[in-house]
């Protein structure tokens, strides 16, 4: 009896946890984001599975949920805690350091910043309606990073975006409402706090920035 109730409660809290879970790919889906002569493909498995291609190579990742919000995202993530497994010639990678997520906003001129804000050093696309991907290799850490985000305006996924190429990305099964998940909805408290979040983060690295600068500046006229 006793274990027929741990067994009970555990699938209960699983249903609850996949229910909460933000993600956007849904079962069986591929998405293939492509520029400047390179590519990145994601495969969703069961659950929280994930695969990620690229040339002839090959990682999987078993992600987790978050369980809290994470600059707005309640998606899944991997920080490379895990191994995953790799085919043919990897050029060194193992590690898969990857996120996917929904991020909310009420303001589309606050939405295409955080699109501006993403790291420089990835390769980053994304379609009019809001599906954005970046990727990245650092060989040094033997390391993947994709991050797969679904961008979501007031509830609705957005119909422009300003820089988005919809031919960069692609995704099987083309058929709507069996690939992609629906926007969350969330409460203005959500929107805020993400807002809030990005922006003492931006200001941080701005301030950094600009000390970094001002110190090779003071370098430089010291060489003078």
């Amino acid at each position: 009896m006793k274990t027929a109730i741990v067994t009970v409660a555990s699938a209960l809290l699983s249903t609850c946890t996949y229910a909460a879970t933000e993600l956007v790919m849904r079962e069986g889906v591929t998405i293939e984001a492509r520029t400047d002569n390179t590519s990145v493909r994601v495969i969703s498995g069961k659950g929280f599975d994930r695969i990620y291609e690229w040339g002839r190579c090959k990682l999987k990742s078993s992600m987790g949920a978050r369980v809290q919000r994470w600059y707005g995202s309640l998606g899944i993530y991997d920080a490379a805690a895990s191994f995953g497994f790799s085919f043919g010639d990897c050029s060194g990678i193992s590690r898969t350091v990857v996120e996917e997520g929904q991020i909310h906003f009420d303001d589309m001129q606050f939405a295409q910043k955080w699109i501006g804000r993403r790291p420089k050093g990835y390769k980053t696309v994304w379609t009019n309606d809001g599906l954005l991907v970046s990727w990245d290799f650092v060989a040094g850490r033997k390391q993947l990073n994709v991050d797969v985000w679904l961008i979501c305006i007031s509830g609705k996924r957005p119909k422009q975006l300003t820089g988005a190429l919809d031919p960069d990305i692609s995704v099987s099964p083309a058929e709507p409402g069996k690939s992609i998940h629906d926007c969350a909805q969330v409460g203005q408290d959500v929107i805020d706090q993400t807002r809030a979040q990005l922006e003492a983060d931006w200001k941080k690295i701005d301030e950094w920035i600009a000390k970094d600068q001002a110190y090779r500046e003071r370098g430089q006229e010291s060489r003078k």
